[in-house]
């Protein structure tokens, strides 16, 4: 016995048709709640990353402006430290070039003249004077 097929009644479609709406808006709904909770929990561990973000990077900062001073205060160590080394050297350099220069032989060196004064005769004395006549 063959089943003889039905036709649906404009009822039982409507019916069936409201059923299927309702569970899809429900679905709906449901990814709407889901989808509004999830931005917003996104939101807050955006935000979160965020605020951790900048607290790095103003630690970072920090550590950079630190380092920044620390090198200016080498530098200005290894600044003093070289003008000294070439002071230094200067020195030493002028100080084996006076010791490295020829000394002067004896035979070069010539002794200051001898100047030998002879002195005058002395003058005769003078006759005495005639008397004056009385």
């Amino acid at each position: 016995m063959a089943e003889q097929m039905t036709t649906p009644a404009k009822d039982e479609i409507d019916a069936k048709l409201d059923a299927s709406e309702a569970r899809v808006d429900a679905r709906l709904a449901n990814f709407d709640v889901s989808v509004k909770t999830g931005f917003a929990e996104l939101r807050t561990a955006f935000a979160e990353l965020c605020a951790d973000m900048a607290r790095q990077i103003g630690e970072l900062r920090a550590e950079m402006e630190k380092m920044r001073a620390d090198m200016h205060k080498d530098m200005k160590k290894t600044v003093k430290w070289v003008i000294g080394f070439g002071l230094a050297n200067i020195g030493a350099i002028f100080a084996v070039s006076r010791m490295a220069e020829k000394p002067t032989s004896q035979a070069d060196v010539r002794p200051p003249p001898i100047i030998i004064t002879i002195p005058q005769p002395a003058a005769p004395p003078a006759a005495p004077a005639p008397a004056p006549a009385k």
